[in-house]
């Protein structure tokens, strides 16, 4: 089995300039970043950002590198085995009276909710696991996916 992308967790001090030091820290090492969120934690002062990098990369590397940012204070990488981990997706899909009915039937499958609905489109918020959404991109895509915006995975310790 070949592997899968890593997600690494920090926690970090909520001041400006961090996450541009971590980006650039992926970009001058060349790192590709296939996920990256951030928002507060529980901890005042401090945000959690969770990364999901390319598989292949050297996750030792990017440990030693991430200390080094002083406003880093802990990092933690995640096993899937150990974690929770969950994206957000908005997706507009093409919709008229004919295909509502067999969009609804593929809806009812996954943890999905219309956010919005007009004559020519519905818009389906999913919340699932990054393979999960992937899995509904590919079921729906025969009605004709006019958009795609996907918020990037965020992951806790379970």
């Amino acid at each position: 089995m070949p592997p899968k992308n890593r997600t690494l967790v920090a926690l970090v001090e909520n001041k400006s300039g961090v996450l541009n030091r971590i980006a650039s820290l992926f970009r001058r090492r060349q790192f590709n970043i296939e996920s990256l969120t951030v928002g507060h934690s529980e901890k005042k002062g401090l945000s959690r950002m969770t990364i999901v990098v390319e598989k292949g990369t050297d996750i030792d590397q990017v440990f030693r590198q991430m200390y080094k940012i002083i406003e880093v204070v802990k990092i933690k990488k995640l096993e899937e085995s150990e974690a929770v981990i969950r994206d957000l997706a908005l997706v507009k899909i093409a919709v008229d009276a004919q295909t509502a009915p067999a969009l609804t039937k593929i809806l009812r499958k996954f943890p999905t909710r219309v956010a919005r609905k007009n004559g020519h489109f519905w818009v389906i918020e999913i919340c699932a696991e990054p393979q999960e959404i992937d899995e509904f991109i590919v079921a729906v895509k025969k009605f004709g996916v006019l958009e795609i915006s996907r918020a990037g995975a965020t992951a806790l310790l379970s």
